[in-house]
């Protein structure tokens, strides 16, 4: 492991317009009595603000239109000390949008128009010093061959990487062999290769080709990890969920800063991811997280 800890999040930026009901409307029904809200959202700037919310030395790369979105986004990164360095702009391009839909029991829909995050190219890989980095963080709100030269050129580098596959595509095995830690939800894990149906066989098929750690998020029933040593299962801290938007990139962004915190123990990563997360889907807004201090405080509890 590096000596001068720093995390490096690739990936999307987006502003999310979110909307919240009573519930999800069916398709082709309106309703009303909603609120309206303006977030600051995308996986990849959600796992950054997580990330560096615990573990102060953290970096972020994506892509950004020229436009008043883009602006206002880049003033709010300025703003919380995010070293935005390796986030590039492109003239012309929006800047990505996401429209999300909350219903009263805090699930949620979202519709995506990426823009300026699908600009981002395997030549801009090329261009980061991966040795910097202790852990480089990726989704899949980037183009795929821009995702997977920079697994490549960071494990090269001596740098883990950390995979949220999301959105779910099958991925190709040589992409898998350089991923040390993947992140899918039930749902997603089995959408990463052809024919699985049961989410441990998922798991045990990405071992053998190649990833370090599969970490499953079951949502309200906790994570389970695989890995070399077998399957563990960990609960959750109960809350009251208000939003779940973004609980998924809070965690994903929260293991990582414990993977630098703990000196790599995963065990102790997953504890203070599940209490960022846990405490995140108290709060509206995919980046509203809490304090260092609660999150610390919550995670030396026992898991439920």
């Amino acid at each position: 492991m590096k000596n001068n800890l720093q995390i490096l999040v690739i990936g999307s930026m987006n502003m999310d317009m979110v909307v919240s009901t009573a519930r999800i409307p069916a398709v082709g029904e309106t309703l009303l009595g909603g609120t309206f809200g303006q977030f600051n959202g995308g996986k990849g700037a959600n796992q950054a603000m997580a990330a560096k919310a615990l573990f102060d030395n953290t970096s972020f790369c994506a892509g950004v239109g020229d436009d008043s979105i883009g602006a206002e986004y880049m003033a709010y990164f300025k703003k919380k000390n995010l070293d935005t360095s390796l986030v590039k702009k492109f003239k012309g391009a929006h800047t990505g949008v996401a429209v999300i839909m909350v219903g009263g029991k805090g699930e949620n829909s979202i519709s995506v128009a990426p823009g300026a995050n699908m600009l981002l190219k395997p030549a801009d890989m090329k261009k980061i010093n991966f040795k910097k980095f202790a852990y480089a963080v990726f989704q899949l709100e980037s183009p795929l061959d821009t995702v997977a030269e920079g697994l490549k050129l960071a494990r090269m580098s001596g740098c883990k990487t950390i995979l949220t596959p999301a959105p779910a595509r099958i991925l190709p095995r040589e992409m898998l062999a350089n991923i040390d830690y993947i992140v899918p939800n039930e749902h997603e894990i089995l959408l990463l290769q052809k024919g699985y149906k049961c989410p441990k066989k998922a798991a045990a098929a990405l071992l053998k080709k190649g990833v370090g750690n599969v970490i499953i998020t079951l949502g309200s029933k906790g994570c389970a990890l695989f890995n070399k040593s077998g399957e563990k299962s960990y609960g959750i801290y109960k809350v009251k969920p208000v939003d779940t938007t973004g609980a998924g990139d809070c965690f994903t962004g929260s293991l990582a800063a414990g993977l630098c915190l703990y000196g790599g123990d995963v065990d102790k990563a997953i504890r203070l991811a599940t209490a960022a997360a846990s405490l995140k889907v108290t709060k509206t807004g995919a980046q509203s997280y809490a304090a260092s201090k609660q999150v610390f405080a919550l995670a030396k509890k026992p898991l439920s």
